[in-house]
């Protein structure tokens, strides 16, 4: 009977150069031969890290995010007041209906249904804006976060860094995420953060 010969992934692949045409030798090439363009490529050293959790997790990304809750709360507590007032616009309206002249009835309801209207598109842009002012912070955050990972980086000699949804598997010690995580919260600990609200720009 004849022996089965088994085969390692190392033969293997050499086997498979051999067969597309390239020699063992190529594969063997010293460092010494290796065009120096080739080698200010070359990529020894990588890291993974998950941007998007540690800008979820990150301290200064929670006290924006208290920030806007405290002027979303008040914006509320704002329209509620005048919710209130149009309420009572509109029932004072409704009982002079029968009391005015038609075409001055229809004035007032004019002049209510704008009063509406202009609330409505504040309310509108409120949200809209404290939307605007979260993702100009949470992009302010973002931009520490590349330099921190980039000072890691240089640090460690990284030749790159990935994120980690780029990677389906990977080995633990290869994920910097924690320590970008911790990095940044020492770096924005005592950082004075201000949310600005501004009108959206009209369409």
């Amino acid at each position: 009977m004849m022996k089965k010969t088994r085969f390692t992934p190392i033969k293997l692949l050499v086997c498979m150069m051999v067969f597309i045409g390239f020699a063992p030798a190529s594969f063997a090439q010293t460092d010494a031969t290796t065009p120096a363009a080739e080698k200010s490529m070359e990529v020894k050293r990588i890291a993974l890290v998950d941007l998007d959790g540690v800008l979820r997790a990150a301290d200064a990304n929670n006290r924006v995010r208290e920030l806007l809750d405290g002027q979303r709360a008040k914006f509320q507590e704002e329209f509620r007041a005048i919710e209130v007032d149009l309420q009572q616009s509109e029932r004072d309206l409704l009982a002079k209906r029968d009391l005015m002249a038609k075409d001055e009835y229809d004035k007032l309801v004019t002049a209510f249904q704008a009063r509406v209207s202009s609330v409505q598109k504040e309310i509108q842009y409120k949200r809209q804006s404290i939307d605007n002012a979260y993702q100009k912070a949470l992009s302010d955050i973002r931009k520490l976060a590349i330099d921190v990972i980039t000072k890691i980086a240089s640090e460690r000699k990284i030749d790159l860094i990935l994120n980690r949804d780029s990677s389906v598997i990977f080995l633990p010690h290869l994920n910097i995420s924690d320590e970008v995580l911790s990095r940044l919260n020492e770096r924005t600990k005592n950082a004075r953060i201000e949310v600005e609200i501004k009108k959206p720009v009209a369409q």
